[in-house]
Formats: C-alpha cells, structure tokens, sequence
C-alpha cells in the first residue's frame, strides 16, 4: 500500500510534531492526513508530491493535528504501567479478566481462561515471565479466532477468492497492515478488543485488498459492508492505549 516513508517535523507555536510521510501508489492523488492511536502523524501523499506541497498542507492543517496529538497523549496519561501480578486487569475478546498469577513447578506451567480470571501458573512469579507467559497465550488464541474471522468475514467479500493469509507483526503502535501481497499483517494483541472492533480492523485490510489506499471508493467498500464502522473505529480508538500497554 506504501512504499518508502522519510519523517519530518511540523512546527506549531512551541510545539514540534515530528510526521512520516508515506508515498502511497495506484490512482490516489489526494493527500491524506492520519493521526494514529499513539499520536504518531502519518501523511499519506501521491509519489509526485513535493515535498513543498506536503509540508504546506501539513501546516494547514496543523491546528486539527497539534489538537489530535494532544488528545491522544491525554488518553495515554491515564494508562498505569503493567506489573504483572494477581489482581490487574488482563482483556480478551473485549472483556476485562483479573489477572491471577500462582507459582508451580515447572512441569505444571501454564496459562488458561477461568471464569472471570486469566491465570497464569508459572515456575517463576518473576513480572518478565509472567509478560512473557502472558503474551504467548496471546498468539495462541489470536491465531484461532483471528484466523477464523478473516475466514469468515472474506467469504462476504467477492473481491477475495482465497482464504486470506495473515501473519503477526507485533507493535505498541498499530493493529494492522497490509503488505504488497496481499498477506495481512495484524497485531496479535488485537485479540483483546471487542468482537466487533476486531472485525472493522480484518475488513479494513480486506478492502485493501480491492482499493490500495484510503480513497473514496476505498471508504464506500467500508460503509457498504459495515456502516457503523465509524462508531467502532472511535471505540477502538480509546481503547488503544489501554489494549496495547504490554
């Protein structure tokens, strides 16, 4: 969907907003603006773009970006650090289980979902391990029920004539991506959001599959197949911090 990106910084009042500009391919010609959950800038820009005409529509819009980053810094303040001990809060599937961490022997060790509880029994109550424990159960289940949905929602699709193919690509930034393939790209840790927050992210890259960028007819595939997307990307959009804090 983009080839190489080069940052750069906008320069707003006292602040100094550093931005990737993506070069985007195919037939877009209008360059678009992201601000994404982490506050990262993303300018997507026609590959003839100058680098004059990107940075000018960048500082006209430098108001709506300064005020964009903010907001998400602000979400972010409320995010307390991860320790990894019994009594936190651990999500899946968009729902908060307590955390419940038990010591045992090695041969014992394991991670399973009981009742309203994730547990995690470790040789080691060491926070790294049991990080660690905790993420490799992650992948596990992301790679069942993400795969599953991508299934089910490319059947819907006329455009996918396969089983989509996917791999992980982990990140504190993003939950998704799309490689020049085809293959989806996408977060394991996506496992945690809401169903249905799950799904507006595996058919956004299936659009992507028809439309290579964020074009007008890219967002008409989006409203067809689901029309409160909008809705559900704000919902994931606030969740991000708190899903991603590993």
């Amino acid at each position: 969907m983009t080839s190489d990106a080069f940052q750069y910084v906008l320069v707003y009042g006292t602040e100094r907003i550093p931005y990737v500009v993506q070069a985007t391919k195919g037939k877009k010609r209008k360059l678009t603006i992201h601000v994404e959950p982490d506050g990262q800038v993303i300018v997507e820009a026609p590959a003839e773009a100058s680098q004059v005409s990107i940075e000018t529509a960048v500082n006209r819009r430098g108001r709506w970006i300064f005020e964009h980053v903010k907001d998400s810094q602000r979400r972010h303040e409320h995010v307390l650090e991860r320790r990894y001990v019994s009594g936190e809060t651990a999500f899946y599937l968009g729902r908060r289980y307590k955390l419940k961490v038990l010591e045992v022997p090695r041969a014992d060790r394991c991670v399973k979902l009981l009742g309203g509880c994730i547990e995690v029994r470790s040789e080691s109550v060491d926070p790294q391990v049991i990080r660690g424990r905790l993420r490799g159960w992650y992948k596990v289940r992301a790679q069942t029920y993400l795969g599953k949905r991508l299934e089910v929602i490319g059947e819907r699709l006329p455009w996918v004539n396969q089983r989509p193919q996917f791999y992980f690509m982990e990140t504190e930034k993003r939950w998704r991506g799309c490689s020049s393939d085809g293959t989806v790209q996408l977060n394991p840790f996506l496992v945690k959001a809401p169903r249905d927050c799950i799904d507006y992210v595996l058919l956004h890259e299936l659009c992507h599959h028809k439309e290579h960028n964020h074009s007008p007819a890219f967002y008409a595939l989006l409203d067809r197949y689901d029309p409160n997307w909008k809705a559900t990307k704000l919902k994931l959009d606030d969740l991000a911090e708190l899903l991603l804090n590993e």
